[in-house]
């Protein structure tokens, strides 16, 4: 008997939870088929598909401005002709191409682009000062950037100090000329579309993109091809087996599914996203950044089923009053990431939008993609990061004698799978304080494992804050102290920080916005 969806079966979850006294947890999921082909061509044949079902429609929409759209088509047409440009400029395997935009309708003809050009794509902030930009053009040695005219001055200083950048392509924003040297991202789209696509290995580098890992400075995280079209497949797959059902949809169309990315593309999750969308055809509502009241006149004008936040913009649903009269009649299920959200502030969501059937999160890393996806096993509100992934097994340790932790015991969460990276770029040492020898990656966070198999998420091993009490170390979490902070509502947003102290060793302090003026220090402290 098919296990699908895994959340209603209530024999198959019964067997599999028999086995979490083991030191090491195996997916519930049913695996996924492993891809024999890189993402670039999975979504250029999707894209053909979509565009002869529906010539016509558009395949991403400026949420901003929604006459600016492309189709289908000319997503794939404009992704060759990038190909052909970066070719023309001896962009060849293995070269890396470093984006710094903000989300819009380039980034998947750019990031298409460079994949079919043998390239690999780097993610960047713009919110980058100038030293942040010279170390990651240095570190990850790219060859060429694509930038907006606001942040070209910038980045024209930054390359000064970045030698292996040989071509800047700019977004224009107005009339103005460019520098000389600086390429029209107009003029590389005029490129006839390439007719071959430069072949890579499912095992070579797919993207780097930076995270503060587990400890340090910021590290480009190596994904191969193979790694990250995994991490796509398993969620849609995951999506397709584990959540339309319970939403009562039999059959998919994906088609006809909108999907608003908020997060920055430069950013694992809002980059996994788009991919994920640009396969299924499912029209992509693309936020150059996050505005209150055009989000939500996205969710009123496309309907999307689904809401993919992070917790800011959770937190803005909930407390803010303009997110919180928000109808959102179209959303059966919300998913938070990035960071863990409290019980009470997910319960407080249900109270502004009882419509809404879900609101669940995922667990993942830079490192690791999705390692945890949600099993929908209650209407309502679930803290919990969800069950580990098709294809991955976990394991939670002790971080200072490396000993397996019981079921409900806290310890850091380690993850081996298909899907996680290979590591580091330039960073040998770091890359074996991530991966140990046998394969698991040790992600820095705490958490535990409850009776169901849920996996929760208490705080990152570095930000936990260490108080001499009765002569003993007691490890608070900010996390748990800023979810029951929210639980009051005149708390609108909370953080917890340690402070040094000659005595305890650390304090807490805690930094509170007020939702309502008439709350007190007393009555914060009566909270707590």
């Amino acid at each position: 008997m098919s296990p699908w969806p895994i959340s209603q079966n209530v024999e198959y979850l019964a067997e599999w939870r028999k086995t979490l006294g083991n030191d090491v947890v195996k997916s519930p999921c049913t695996p996924f088929d492993i891809p024999e082909e890189t993402m670039l061509i999975r979504i250029l044949r999707s894209l053909k598909n979509h565009a002869e079902l529906r010539p016509d429609q558009p395949a991403i929409i400026d949420a901003f401005d929604n006459r600016r759209s492309l189709t289908y088509k000319q997503i794939h047409d404009g992704a060759l002709s990038i190909a052909s440009f970066l070719k023309s400029i001896d962009f060849s395997l293995g070269d890396r191409a470093t984006a710094m935009i903000p989300n819009g309708m380039e980034w998947p003809l750019f990031h298409l682009g460079v994949w079919a050009a043998g390239g690999v794509i780097v993610g960047s902030s713009t919110t980058f000062k100038l030293y942040e930009t010279v170390y990651q053009l240095h570190d990850s040695q790219s060859t060429v950037v694509l930038t907006t005219q606001e942040l070209l001055p910038m980045l024209i200083e930054a390359v000064k100090e970045c030698p292996a950048v040989r071509t800047i392509i700019c977004i224009r924003s107005s009339s103005d000329p460019l520098p000389e040297g600086v390429v029209d991202f107009e003029d590389a789209l005029k490129f006839l579309p390439a007719r071959d696509i430069t072949s890579v290995s499912l095992d070579s580098e797919c993207l780097v993109y930076y995270s503060s890992g587990t400890t340090g400075i910021r590290k480009g995280v190596i994904h191969t091809h193979r790694s990250f079209h995994c991490a796509i497949e398993m969620c849609r797959s995951h999506w397709l087996h584990e959540v339309y059902p319970v939403l009562g949809v039999p059959k998919v169309d994906w088609l006809s599914e909108s999907q608003i990315i908020t997060s920055g593309c430069f950013h694992i999750l809002g980059f996994g996203i788009l991919n994920w969308f640009l396969i299924t055809g499912s029209p992509i509502v693309i936020m150059p950044s996050f505005d209150g009241d055009f989000y939500l006149d996205a969710i009123t004008k496309f309907k999307p089923r689904f809401l993919f936040v992070a917790p800011p913009i959770f937190t803005f649903l909930t407390k803010d009053p303009t997110g919180q009269a928000a109808p959102l009649d179209s959303v059966q299920l919300i998913m938070c990431t990035s960071s863990p959200l409290s019980q009470e502030l997910s319960d407080e969501f249900f109270t502004h939008h009882p419509n809404v059937d879900y609101a669940v999160q995922g667990y993942g890393m830079t490192e690791t993609a999705f390692s945890h996806l949600p099993l929908l096993l209650h209407k309502g509100a679930n803290a919990s990061g969800g069950v580990i992934a098709a294809s991955y097994e976990q394991k939670i340790i002790n971080p200072d004698t490396l000993a397996p932790c019981k079921r409900g015991e806290m310890g850091e969460v380690c993850v081996r799978g298909i899907v996680q990276s290979i590591g580091y770029l330039n960073k040998p040492n770091d890359t074996k304080f991530l991966i140990d020898e046998d394969g698991w990656t040790h992600t820095g966070d705490i958490g535990y494992m409850d009776e169901r198999g849920l996996l929760y998420i208490v705080d990152r091993i570095k930000e936990m804050i260490r108080v001499n009490y009765n002569n003993q170390i007691q490890q608070v979490p900010p996390a748990e102290l800023e979810g029951i902070l929210f639980s009051n509502g005149k708390v609108r947003d909370a953080a917890i920080v340690g402070i040094p102290d000659d005595v305890r060793g650390e304090l807490v302090r805690a930094f509170i916005v007020r939702a309502d003026d008439d709350l007190t220090e007393c009555e914060v402290e009566s909270i707590i």
